[in-house]
């Protein structure tokens, strides 16, 4: 019967891959009409029909479930919704030009919005949706219950190991080491970090793993230059403007010298930027300031913020493209996506003041 014939089964049948399958029978326009035409003959050798303009006729539980997009954001530290932050925002622009291509409707929640996690799950279920785009800091707990749905699942910005869930991440680790290498390039022993929420033990672990990736991105450039690691000049915060702002007041009330400072993110560095200037320092020629994400509103400050850019709309376009492979293949082996930065050189950063 039709209803038993597997995407895989297809792909057997045309000698392709189950990721081609999805994209013939999700109209995806990068497939060559040759390769369309044998998956839809396969497909009609097994049980299944296609109409002669090739477009598929069938009802497929994979296309089916790809209707709909549910787009989850999940964060204990940022109540925001995503459309008035600047990173998550264009994200969900990346997922949503992503989707239109193959008709693709996203749909938006917020764990934010719910008293309990559980009560979000069944309404996802309620709502029939095909699968699921969990965005941001969630925990590992919120991710076990998002599994438990045995909906189609990808992550954005968050990894877990041995999860068994795909992940789309950007370099956060190779974008640090960068950043702080432009800095001792520039002459800067003394270095100081603000990252996000933190974990005390033996050192500061930052709770959120994006984050993580990047302090030990920043930990491994100081040791690669030859120099200390001085857990003194290491804050934590929330990741706004307001937590950089008040974590560098505390940097500075510490009394440890610095010549530069490496924020976890160009919302922390702008408002550690606020903090400088208020304690009478000149941005770059007292203390160099470099972030990390490269939101729109970095470029506009004074000085312009030097940062590592994030391309955040390819990012959602991945995980879209993942989710859509994984629905044509449940059993396939996990995989994280990682996508490259690039450092973005501006006027927040000069070289070392001589004394």
């Amino acid at each position: 019967m039709a209803n038993s014939v597997t995407a895989r089964d297809i792909a057997q049948g045309a000698s392709v891959s189950v990721a081609t399958v999805s994209r013939v029978f999700n109209n995806h326009n990068h497939v060559k009409e040759e390769v369309r035409q044998r998956v839809f003959k396969a497909a009609k050798e097994l049980g299944y029909s296609a109409k002669s303009n090739g477009q598929n006729s069938v009802t497929r539980s994979a296309d089916k479930s790809l209707k709909e997009i549910c787009f989850v954001y999940g964060s204990t530290f940022d109540s925001s919704p995503v459309t008035a932050n600047p990173f998550w925002s264009q994200i969900l622009q990346g997922v949503e030009r992503e989707a239109k291509k193959s008709n693709i409707k996203i749909t938006y929640r917020s764990t934010g919005e719910w008293s309990a996690t559980s009560d979000l799950i069944a309404a996802i279920k309620d709502a029939s949706m095909g699968g699921i785009l969990l965005v941001g800091p969630v925990e590992a707990t919120s991710l076990k219950t998002f599994q438990e749905t045995k909906l189609p699942l990808v992550m954005i910005d968050n990894y877990f190991p041995k999860s068994q869930v795909d992940s789309v991440v950007s370099d956060n680790f190779e974008g640090a080491k960068q950043a702080v290498e432009h800095l001792v390039s520039k002459g800067h022993r003394q270095i100081a970090f603000i990252g996000g929420p933190t974990t005390l033990s033996n050192r500061p672990i930052n709770k959120i793993y994006t984050i993580e990736r990047r302090a030990a991105g920043y930990r491994t450039a100081l040791l690669d230059a030859g120099l200390e690691i001085n857990y003194g000049l290491y804050e934590s915060s929330n990741l706004s403007p307001e937590g950089g702002y008040q974590a560098c007041q505390r940097l500075l009330e510490r009394g440890t010298k610095f010549t530069a400072l490496f924020c976890a993110n160009d919302a922390t560095a702008l408002g550690a930027m606020k903090a400088l200037r208020e304690a009478g320092l000149d941005i770059p020629q007292d203390i160099s300031v470099i972030g990390f994400d490269d939101i729109d509103i970095a470029q506009l400050y004074h000085p312009a913020l030097t940062t590592i850019r994030v391309n955040k709309e390819a990012m959602g376009a991945a995980a879209v493209k993942a989710l859509v492979e994984r629905v044509a293949d449940p059993e396939a082996i996990s995989a994280t996506i990682m996508l490259e930065v690039q450092l973005i050189e501006r006027e927040s950063v000069g070289k070392v003041k001589e004394v």
